[in-house]
């Protein structure tokens, strides 16, 4: 690996090859008295702004359009949004169409109940019985 960098390779395209994180090849190369750049974060890429705003219009998801351009999530989504791109909504197609006021299709949901506990019951428990008496004195 040291001789590799040494030879001109990138750290990005060692790791890459050992199949290793950058901060993973950078902390081995150090310890094999590679002599290197300060940490800093991440790698800073160059994405294609039309592109990546033309495959989200176009329909593709954040995580699509992150993963095709080699990209985090959260970096699409800044990217995104630095644009002005307005940002759908979570859940496709169910979501979007609830929002625009159209019918769902399926059985309506029963509503969820919330259980509750009387107070007269937790005076039974095994606990409250034992300090009971130790209350009384």
């Amino acid at each position: 690996m040291a001789q590799a960098y040494r030879d001109g390779a990138t750290i990005t395209r060692i790791a890459a090859v050992y199949g290793l994180s950058l901060s993973w090849t950078g902390r081995i190369l150090r310890q094999q008295g590679v002599a290197m750049p300060p940490v800093r974060q991440g790698v800073k890429r160059e994405l294609n702004i039309a592109r990546v705003v033309s495959d989200y219009e176009g329909g593709a998801t954040i995580q699509q359009v992150a993963d095709t351009h080699h990209a985090s999530y959260g970096t699409i989504r800044r990217l995104l949004l630095r644009e002005k791109v307005a940002i759908r909504p979570h859940g496709g197609q169910n979501a979007i169409s609830l929002r625009a006021g159209q019918a769902d299709d399926g059985p309506p949901r029963p509503k969820k109940t919330k259980t509750v506990r009387s107070r007269t019951a937790s005076t039974h428990s095994p606990r409250r019985r034992l300090a009971q008496p130790l209350l009384r004195q």
